[in-house]
């Protein structure tokens, strides 16, 4: 590996479980690339926390259930960079709808944001990690990838799949120096606000 300092990408980073993560990794000498789809003012927060740790960050906006935002976000990171050595999925929204009222849209929304983009962002970063021989995926579920919840069904698939994809990923890439993990918090304490951006980050 060059001896380039290592970058990671945390989707949905403006606040709570996002911010706290870039944070971390920022303390721990990592650049970071800060994500949100429309928090502007909260990425930027974020940039301000990242930048007092010493070292580089750089605000992505947009919105990941689209496929080209995604790769067009992995490029601008990695000609900013050099490349991409931590991913981390944390993105999700987690709208509340009875099953039979669900409509298309929403559904298709949920899963676009929360597993599809982690499908998309990992085959974005994945070469990178391979070329030089290392590189760290972390994913996030939440409570809704174990158990049911009344009005949820989008969200509970969308996190399952995020599991079967880490499994997947773990086996496949782990022998060439790329692990991938996933975390499953409950509950816990942050901004609390009614807004979609709000929702991206509390598991």
């Amino acid at each position: 590996m060059s001896n380039r300092i290592r970058t990671a990408l945390v989707t949905g980073s403006g606040r709570n479980i996002g911010r706290a993560t870039a944070l971390q990794l920022a303390k721990n000498g990592f650049n970071i690339i800060i994500n949100g789809s429309r928090n502007l003012d909260d990425c930027k927060e974020t940039k301000k926390l990242v930048d007092a740790e010493g070292v580089s960050s750089h605000i992505a906006m947009g919105d990941i259930g689209i496929r080209e935002t995604c790769l067009e976000i992995v490029h601008e990171s990695v000609h900013k960079y050099g490349g991409i050595d931590v991913l981390v999925n944390n993105a999700a929204i987690r709208p509340t709808s009875n099953f039979l009222d669900m409509d298309e849209k929403e559904w298709d929304q949920v899963l676009a944001i929360g597993m599809q983009a982690a499908f998309w962002l990992t085959r974005g970063c994945l070469p990178g990690m391979l070329e030089q021989g290392w590189g760290r995926i972390v994913n996030f579920a939440g409570m809704n990838a174990i158990h049911g919840y009344n009005g949820r069904a989008h969200v509970s698939v969308a996190k399952h799949g995020v599991w079967g994809l880490t499994k997947a990923l773990a086996k496949e890439f782990g022998p060439q120096g790329i692990t991938c993990n996933i975390i499953s918090p409950g509950p816990i304490e942050g901004v609390r606000d009614t807004t979609e951006e709000s929702t991206h980050l509390k598991h």
